[in-house]
């Protein structure tokens, strides 16, 4: 089931994490903002992540990654 919200907004962050520091806990130390966007709904969201060259089916949850956070 997909639930769509009307008010839905985005905020996309594109970081780059030192390679030495990623597998530890502070995988942030000396992370760098490559750029940012902000989307106001899911086409926007969509058109952005495309120009980024991201393919949205490549996304899980959170539980189902190796996201630290």
């Amino acid at each position: 089931m997909v639930r769509s919200d009307a008010e839905r907004s985005f905020r996309l962050e594109d970081w780059e994490y030192d390679r030495e520091r990623v597998d530890g806990f502070d995988y942030d130390i000396d992370a760098v903002l490559i750029e940012f966007a902000d989307a106001p709904d899911e086409s926007e969201l969509s058109r952005v992540l495309n120009a980024w060259g991201v393919q949205p089916g490549l996304f899980v949850y959170p539980w189902e990654s190796d996201d630290p956070r």
